[in-house]
């Protein structure tokens, strides 16, 4: 037995794995749809979960990508206005210097 063994290499594994096709966004829209079936029945419960999920903001149905991603956009944003503001106030404070210093070194002496 074990002379034939050797002689024959074992073959490889088939598998028979069939992946199946996942839609979140149709996934979402029947979850949403199937709450407000249940608040349009008076449900009381699903009529405060949904106040709860509405007060949670926009964030909350949001994935962690897609938070990150806006929040990366509005700090670049915000950092594109704190660097134009310091480059204006360097621009007024060279122009006050240019024009007033003579008038300020006057008045100092």
């Amino acid at each position: 037995m074990a002379l034939m063994r050797f002689f024959k290499t074992p073959k490889n594994q088939k598998f028979d794995y069939k992946p199946r096709y996942w839609d979140p966004k149709k996934e979402a829209l029947e979850e949403r749809l199937s709450k407000y079936d249940e608040a349009k029945k008076g449900d009381t419960n699903a009529v405060k979960n949904r106040l709860k999920k509405g007060f949670k903001g926009k964030g909350s149905s949001m994935d962690f990508r897609q938070t990150r991603a806006i929040r990366n956009k509005e700090l670049k944003r915000s950092n594109r206005v704190l660097l134009m503001v310091v480059i204006g106030l360097i621009i007024i404070a060279y122009i006050l210097f240019e024009v007033y210093l003579t008038e300020i070194v006057d008045m100092m002496e």
